[in-house]
């Protein structure tokens, strides 16, 4: 091969490199909300316009109030991020799990999904712990009570 040959290779793979480079790492971001969540809507209108604005975001949204396993994926989630609440609207993506609205949760979600696609991050399922801890969401709860109710009730009647 001549030198001319190999300098232009050299080129073209480092231009390619570059290139490769500047592709931006997908995100992955998890967003918990209620059907019955005033503040769930607001997080959701700004998560639409982030990904709008970054179509490498991929929003894995889990409504929690009528999908058991939803809550669940919640719960484990927010436990294997440090939350002590699980409350809706939850948004967890790269090392961010953040809870509620604002500007200022705003503004962290979107500082942690520029900081994963400059540099990448694993989804926040890999922090999930092999068994999860068993949860009653709230819809098993209030179940479990009216049938617990309606049992006193039917042996308290006769």
């Amino acid at each position: 091969m001549t030198r001319p040959f190999l300098a232009k290779a050299k080129v073209v793979l480092l231009i390619g490199m570059i290139g490769l480079s500047a592709v931006a790492a997908e995100v992955e971001l998890h967003y918990f909300w209620s059907a019955t969540c005033p503040d769930c809507q607001v997080m959701k209108a700004f998560l639409d316009e982030l990904s709008q604005e970054y179509p490498e975001l991929t929003i894995v949204a889990h409504e929690v109030t009528f999908n058991p396993d939803n809550w669940r994926l919640m719960v484990a989630l927010a436990q294997a991020y440090g939350l002590t609440k699980e409350v809706t609207p939850t948004v967890i993506v790269g090392n961010l799990a953040a809870a509620g609205i604002g500007r200022a949760v705003e503004l962290r979600i979107r500082e942690e999904v520029e900081r994963c696609l400059a540099q990448g991050c694993p989804s926040p399922l890999e922090r999930l712990p092999g068994k999860p801890r068993p949860a009653l969401s709230p819809l098993e709860i209030a179940l479990l009570v009216v049938v617990g109710l309606g049992l006193i009730l039917l042996v308290w009647g006769k």
